[in-house]
């Protein structure tokens, strides 16, 4: 069984709702180079490292997870779409998960944003009269708590593939996840705040392009207690927002779009 096409993109399963069988990627990202010395010293200056991990134990872990994804007949295809390492974890970190997007995670991108393009705006947007601490929970199929865990316990390293559910409506990002396998050597997750943030913070300019459209980066891991809200990081010209916003778009239907985005990350503790 293929899971992943030669764009790198989650082949979707027959109750998946999605845009389209094939995606046009009119809404695209361009790969960033990986320059693991530069991404190690963005992530280490906005608060994401620890300060005994070296960037020679980024690069030699991140190339290793490499090696592990490359290897495995089910997600090797993963690989040819946009990937983005980053590194993260051994710091304390509160059991709220609105509290630590609104209160750490956001503001070191935005920081990370704004020391890149210092003209720009980096903004969230909240509709509704929404809220994220105490209103955030993980989608149980999300395997994300796994990511959390490995944080908790020590320096993570990873890879987040933000196109892998180009099209997908949120609920069918998260409902695949059920049949990917496992990956020996590492684990994979439905990307939310923690990966996001450390992945972008690292790359500020990823979703900022004067070539074309860039998609709207679904933190669908994360599931807030208003089941129309979801979370999202988008461009809007030179700047970054951040939205918690409707994906209704009527009363019982939900947004299936071929701008949304959604990403499967792959870690491991760093070794």
């Amino acid at each position: 069984m293929q899971f992943f096409d030669d764009n790198g993109r989650r082949v979707p399963g027959k109750d998946a709702r999605v845009f389209g069988s094939t995606p046009s990627f009119y809404y695209k990202l361009n790969q960033p180079a990986i320059d693991y010395e530069l991404l190690f010293e963005r992530s280490k200056r906005f608060n994401f490292v620890p300060e005994e991990v070296t960037s020679s134990d980024f690069q030699s872990n991140a190339e290793t997870l490499l090696e592990t994804i490359k290897t495995n007949a089910a997600y090797a295809n993963l690989l040819k779409g946009v990937k983005v390492p980053f590194i993260t974890g051994c710091k304390a970190r509160g059991a709220d998960l609105g509290e630590e997007l609104e209160s750490s995670l956001l503001p070191s991108l935005k920081e990370s944003f704004n020391t890149r393009f210092p003209e720009a705006h980096f903004k969230a947007v909240l509709q509704s009269n929404s809220e994220l601490p105490g209103n955030l929970s993980l989608a149980p199929e999300s395997r994300y708590q796994e990511l959390i865990s490995a944080v908790e316990a020590g320096a993570v390293v990873g890879w987040y593939f933000p196109q892998a559910l180009q099209e997908f409506d949120i609920q069918s990002q998260r409902s695949q996840m059920a049949s990917l396998p496992e990956l020996a050597g590492a684990k994979v997750c439905l990307s939310g705040g923690i990966d996001i943030c450390a992945a972008v913070a690292s790359v500020p300019d990823l979703l900022i392009s004067d070539e074309f459209y860039t998609p709207i980066l679904c933190m669908s891991a994360y599931v807030h207690r208003d089941p129309r809200l979801v979370l999202l990081l988008k461009a809007y010209g030179p700047h970054m927002e951040f939205w918690c916003m409707t994906q209704m778009l009527t009363r019982d239907t939900t947004q299936v779009s071929e701008q949304w985005a959604g990403g499967i990350t792959v870690f491991a503790e760093l070794v």
